[in-house]
C-alpha cells in the first residue's frame, strides 16, 4: 500500500529500523540478504512467508515517502541497507500484526473502506489501479488483507502507547533551550534593494560588454542623484523590480556567493560598484541589517515542546517494538 496513507506510527517504526541498523539485535544475516529474487520467500515469520515482491514495495514506498526515486534503488544489490531495514520493518509489521490479533483488535471496515478508496484515488482510472496491483504481485483481497493488517496495528499502537506519553511541561522545554542554545541563534541578516541587468549569453562578449554598459550607465544615474528605488523600477530585469528591487532579509548562504559577498560588505545606505554574478550584472545597496541574536524562548517554546514530546513517543515506540 502506499506508504503516504500509513499512520504516523507505521512511518515511525520504519524510521526507527533505518535509524537503528547498527543494533545488533536487529540485523538480518548476510545471507538471508545477499541472494533475493522475485520468486523467493526472504522471511519466515512463525511460518508466515515474506516474498521478495514485498521487499521491493516496501523500499519503493519507503523511498517515495523521502522524496526519492525508487526505480534507482530497486535496480541496486539487493544485500545494501535500505533492503536489510525494509526487511526487518515488514518481520515488525507482521510481528505487530499477530499481537493485534493476540490483543483481539478488530478492523472496522467502514474505516478499512474508507482508507481503500482513500489509497486507490492515487490513481486516475480503476485499470490504472489494478494495474498497480498486478505490477506489485498482489491480487485484491490481499491488498485489503494487508491494508487491515497494516490499520489494526496503527490501533494497537495506539492503545500502547499514545495514552502512556507524559505532556511536555515548560521548566522541561526551557531547561532544553538553555542546553541548546546554538538550536535558536539567528544568523546575521541584511536587506537590500538591487538592480539586475541580465546576460542573455555569457559565451557572446558582445552581449556581455552591452549589458554591464548599460549596467554602469544605471549606477553614473545613481551616482548623480537618481533615486535607487525608480530606476530598479524602470531597469531592473530582476522580479524584484516592480519593489522596487527590494529583497528582503537574507542571510548568508541564500543567495548567489559574489552577490552576498558584495551585499554583505556594504555599511547601511552603501550602494555597490557594478557586481558580476552567473546572472548578469548587479548595483546593489544596503538598506538594513540585524546582528546575529538568540530567538527568545517564547516564541519557541511550542516548537520545543512538540520535539521532546516526538522523541518521548519514539523511544516508548520503539521499546515496544523491540519487546
Amino acid at each position: 500500500m502506499d506508504v503516504r496513507r500509513l499512520s504516523a506510527w507505521i512511518f515511525v517504526l520504519f524510521s526507527i529500523m533505518m535509524l537503528t541498523s547498527c543494533s545488533q539485535d536487529n540485523k538480518i544475516d548476510d545471507q538471508q540478504t545477499a541472494s533475493f529474487s522475485d520468486s523467493t520467500v526472504v522471511a519466515l515469520i512463525n511460518g508466515k512467508a515474506i516474498h521478495s515482491n514485498e521487499l521491493d514495495l516496501a523500499v519503493k514506498q519507503f523511498l517515495m515517502r523521502l522524496g526519492k526515486n525508487p526505480d534507482f534503488f530497486v535496480k541496486q544489490p539487493k544485500d545494501t541497507v535500505v533492503y536489510r531495514e525494509a526487511l526487518n520493518w515488514l518481520i515488525s509489521l507482521n510481528l505487530l500484526a499477530e499481537e493485534a490479533d493476540n490483543s483481539k483488535i478488530k478492523v472496522d471496515e467502514n474505516k478499512l473502506e474508507l482508507t481503500f478508496n482513500n489509497f486507490k484515488r492515487n490513481f486516475p482510472s480503476e485499470q490504472k489501479f489494478l494495474d498497480f496491483l498486478a505490477g506489485n504481485n498482489l491480487s485484491l483481497e490481499n491488498f485489503r488483507a494487508k491494508l487491515a493488517d497494516e490499520l489494526r496495528v496503527q490501533e494497537l499502537l495506539d492503545q500502547q502507547i499514545t495514552s502512556k506519553i507524559e505532556a511536555i511541561t515548560e521548566k522541561e522545554a526551557l531547561e532544553f533551550y538553555n542546553s541548546n542554545s546554538d538550536k535558536f541563534l539567528l544568523n546575521e541578516q541584511i536587506r537590500v534593494h538591487h538592480i539586475l541587468i541580465k546576460v542573455t549569453d555569457p559565451n557572446d562578449p558582445q552581449k556581455v560588454t552591452v549589458a554591464e554598459n548599460k549596467a554602469r550607465w544605471i549606477l553614473d544615474k545613481i551616482k548623480q542623484g537618481g533615486k535607487f528605488e525608480e530606476l530598479a523600477r524602470q531597469y531592473s530585469e530582476d522580479p524584484s523590480a516592480f519593489k522596487g528591487g527590494d529583497l528582503g532579509f537574507f542571510a548568508r548562504g541564500d543567495m548567489i556567493k559574489e552577490f552576498e559577498d558584495v551585499a554583505f560588505s556594504l555599511k547601511i545606505d552603501e550602494t555597490s560598484d557594478v557586481v558580476r554574478t552567473p546572472l548578469g550584472f548587479h548595483i546593489i545597496k544596503l538598506n538594513e541589517k540585524k546582528s546575529s541574536q538568540l530567538i527568545p524562548f517564547q516564541e519557541v517554546e511550542s516548537q520545543i515542546k512538540a520535539q521532546l514530546k516526538q522523541e518521548r513517543s519514539n523511544k516508548l515506540f520503539e521499546d515496544y517494538v523491540r519487546k
